[in-house]
């Protein structure tokens, strides 16, 4: 490779890099060099103009950084052995043991998550949101996370990961939506609109473009997402033009998680759903044929704000006689009460007697088909 091509090569990755930490071009160039051994990006120029040529190994150690998208600290912490060693860890991460707990390491949604037996922590994208550390009451007295240690490991490993997701959101968007302009204007990722003013639609305040921009586009009051963030309050009369400026989270309140201890032992939830789901199938229980059958699907069910439950009965399909005993031993398993009423409608089959003669659903559409045979449409008709 030729001393141009060697440079323009180093050029290109360095700015790929620029894009994916959000950090300036010339940062991104110093980086590189000192990955290299060199003090900086000039001295790394003229030792290619003196004849020095990165070996291969060097270049991919370069490639395998900027795929990997380090987060902006490292660019004055960095080491070219440390990086290549973390990023070999975090390839291997996505199952396997932190202190002899195992743990799978997983993006939803592009929040990190990190979880293990009876604990999880979840590292949101929102750069300025705190990491939320759960436990599950049955374990929360011998969950791991109550070890510091344990701890910074676990978030150390989340948020490498992060850095990974918020790198590759970076690249995916304009470059002046993650650097703003001498002027302070930022473009918005979705709605590709520069202003050095912005606006969350949850927030009575002003958020700057630095602002907005460092924290990829979520408000840094409430955390809200892009696409809650105007060039404009629209909401307002004088669109904003009053509102006061919008302050940054102190960072102490961002450095350390949110405990939760979360209560994830099965429970019978008797909410509306549920409690028709159930009243239902007691009433298919009681139906002895097809008729009734079709009763207790076409019942109407409802439940009010004490969970009692009202239910309706089709007269043609279920008899005016016939009690649902299981319908109302489920309602007195639930501790509900159970009101009963028939009402008419249009039912989906004529002839609703021969449902009453057998419980088979092949026997039943053969009687239909029968009946309904013996009324042909005629040639003529347009139906």
């Amino acid at each position: 490779m030729t001393e141009a091509a060697e440079t323009n090569h180093l050029k290109l990755l360095a700015k790929r890099h620029a894009r994916a930490t959000r950090v300036a071009q010339h940062e991104a160039l110093n980086f590189i060099a000192i990955h290299l051994g060199f003090a900086n990006w000039t001295q790394l120029v003229t030792a290619i103009k003196s004849g020095w040529i990165p070996s291969s190994e060097q270049v991919a150690s370069i490639e395998a950084v900027v795929a990997n998208h380090v987060s902006p600290a490292d660019f004055t912490t960095g080491s070219a052995d440390a990086s290549a060693r973390r990023w070999e860890y975090l390839e291997q991460a996505e199952q396997g043991r932190i202190r002899g707990h195992a743990y799978r390491l997983q993006v939803a949604l592009d929040d990190v998550i990190i979880a293990g037996e009876g604990w999880s922590i979840t590292v949101p994208e929102d750069p300025s949101a705190r990491a939320t550390v759960r436990t599950s009451a049955e374990v929360d007295d011998q969950s791991p996370v109550f070890d510091p240690d344990f701890l910074e490991e676990a978030l150390s490993l989340a948020n490498h990961r992060m850095a990974q997701v918020r790198g590759k959101i970076s690249t995916d968007w304009p470059r002046r939506s993650t650097k703003p302009d001498g002027k302070g204007r930022s473009r918005h990722p979705l709605w590709d609109r520069d202003s050095d003013t912005w606006f969350c639609l949850h927030c009575n305040g002003k958020i700057t473009g630095d602002q907005i921009a460092q924290n990829l586009w979520h408000c840094p009051a409430c955390g809200a997402s892009p696409v809650d963030i105007f060039d404009t309050a629209f909401w307002c009369e004088d669109e904003g033009k009053s509102l006061p400026p919008i302050g940054a989270k102190a960072k102490s309140d961002t450095r350390k998680p949110e405990f939760h201890v979360v209560d994830d032992r099965p429970k019978l939830e008797l909410n509306e759903r549920n409690i028709i789901l159930l009243m239902r199938s007691a009433l298919l229980d009681d139906a002895t044929n097809i008729s009734e059958r079709l009763g207790a699907l076409l019942a109407e069910i409802t439940v009010d704000e004490d969970n009692d439950v009202w239910i309706s009965l089709e007269e043609d399909l279920w008899p005016d006689h016939k009690e649902p005993t299981q319908a109302i031993k489920v309602a007195a398993q639930l501790g509900i009460e159970i009101e009963l009423e028939t009402m008419w409608s249009k039912i989906p089959f004529h002839w609703p007697a021969l449902g009453e003669q057998t419980s088979s659903t092949t026997e039943y559409l053969q009687m239909l088909l029968d009946a309904y045979a013996q009324y042909p449409i005629p040639s003529n008709s347009d139906a």
